[in-house]
């Protein structure tokens, strides 16, 4: 019978394995910059940061074991807010997941579904007012949004101009 593993009991993989070093990294987000988007958890083929909510809360969540240093996650981000750092040699952290993000999520005043988290709502906000442009109300999701427009239709009792 013909065994898959070498003759000094390593396999390919683990060959292979060995000379290429599993390199520690870590994440660094800058939270004051960071609206939660979750584009560098779409764009991460390894899977290292994954988004949850936790009640109330969103969280981007990091795990340093699955990350392959590809840097993907840094060039995704549109706030420039994240960036991917070597782990220094022997201070190798834990191997377990690490919330490198969190915020508030905005719930819709009208139906109270959950929509964004509130940094990217005050980002929002802030361009806005910068550009110019008349705020639009970011507490309503679009159904609501959408009956807010026409609130006098839905009033009972509120007359409708028929076209003439």
């Amino acid at each position: 019978m013909r065994s898959s593993a070498p003759k000094d009991g390593m396999t390919r993989r683990e060959f292979l394995g060995g000379l290429r070093s599993k390199k520690d990294w870590k994440v660094i987000v800058d939270q004051d910059k960071c609206t939660g988007c979750g584009l560098c958890v779409v764009d991460c083929s390894a899977r290292a940061l994954s988004l949850s909510r936790d009640g109330n809360f969103y969280e981007l969540l990091f795990q340093s074991d699955l990350c392959d240093g590809c840097c993907v996650c840094e060039r995704s981000c549109p706030e420039n807010c994240l960036h991917l750092e070597e782990e220094p040699e022997g201070k190798t952290s834990a191997r377990q997941v690490q919330s490198v993000f969190r915020d508030e999520i905005c719930r819709c005043a009208g139906c109270g579904v959950p929509l964004f988290p509130r940094a990217m709502a005050k980002n929002l906000e802030t361009k806005m007012a910068a550009a110019g442009k008349r705020p639009r109300p970011l507490n309503l999701c679009p159904s609501c949004g959408i009956k807010s427009q026409f609130g006098a239709l839905s009033r009972p009792g509120a007359a409708v101009e028929k076209g003439g």
